[in-house]
Formats: structure tokens, sequence, C-alpha cells
């Protein structure tokens, strides 16, 4: 299907649709690309911080110190890019 085609296609539904404010197809799709992207974010965030509840017993304390230290770094860093 050439983008001729699919932009008379997308042009005939528009006209069906009446009065309504329809975007064009291509900030649709980058849309529902970012969103894709964030639920994959989102996922492996939570897959990470599973991993790391796992992990967080069977540390040593040099580790698990080390570990409060990233943590604390991290929030320090989010706190100065937040404002």
């Amino acid at each position: 299907m050439s983008t001729q085609a699919l932009s008379n296609i997308s042009s005939q539904l528009s006209h069906l649709v009446g009065n309504l404010n329809i975007e064009p197809i291509s900030y649709i799709l980058v849309l529902i690309g970012f969103a894709l992207l964030l639920i994959i974010i989102i996922g492996g965030i939570i897959y990470g911080l599973t991993k790391a509840a796992r992990a967080v017993p069977s540390m040593s304390t040099k580790e698990f110190i080390l570990f409060l230290l990233g943590i604390a770094i991290f929030l320090v860093v989010l706190g100065i890019l937040l404002p």
C-alpha cells in the first residue's frame, strides 16, 4: 500500500467521522511508539527493582553499604535535576 493510498483512505475516514479534530496518522503512530517505549521502561524498572529486592538479603555488609550509597547518589542527582 502506498502512502498516497493510505492518505486517501484516512481522508475518506475523516470525512465519514465528521467535524471531529483528527490528528494526522503520523502523530498517532508517534504517540503509540512513545507509549510502548514508556511501557518498556516501566517494565524494566519494575524488573530491576524486584531483582534488587531479591539480592539485598544475600548481600554482604560492604555490598549493602555500596547499594545504599548508589541509592543516595541517585536521589541527590534526582533532587538536583527536578527543580
